[in-house]
């Protein structure tokens, strides 16, 4: 079986939750290298911003006790995506306060 050509409910379900634990690893990851860049004030925030993320997630991505995967995939890329943009950003031009905070 391949991720690349899933065949069956069954396949597309196992591709969508390997690469959510894959996904979930590198937010981890990238949200330390984050953290990383930032004083102390800046470290609070984006910590009440992930903890407020992580809740907004989990509400978007469940119906009733199911966990929709390829809902959760999608909103981790993006995350990822914002965690590396606040990193470029703060390491080179200075932080914006408004990035640091965004719940989505």
């Amino acid at each position: 079986m391949s991720c690349d050509n899933p065949r069956s409910a069954y396949d597309m379900t196992y591709c969508a939750a390997l690469e959510m634990v894959q996904s979930d690893r590198e937010l981890n990851e990238q949200y330390k290298k984050t953290m990383g860049t930032l004083n102390a004030d800046q470290k609070k925030t984006l910590k009440s911003a992930q903890i407020g993320w992580l809740k907004v997630r989990d509400n978007a991505c469940a119906e009733d006790s199911t966990l929709l995967p390829g809902c959760v995939n999608e909103k981790m890329a993006a995350r990822i995506d914002l965690l590396k943009r606040i990193e470029r950003e703060c390491s080179n031009a200075g932080c914006d306060s408004a990035q640091l905070s965004r719940i989505e």
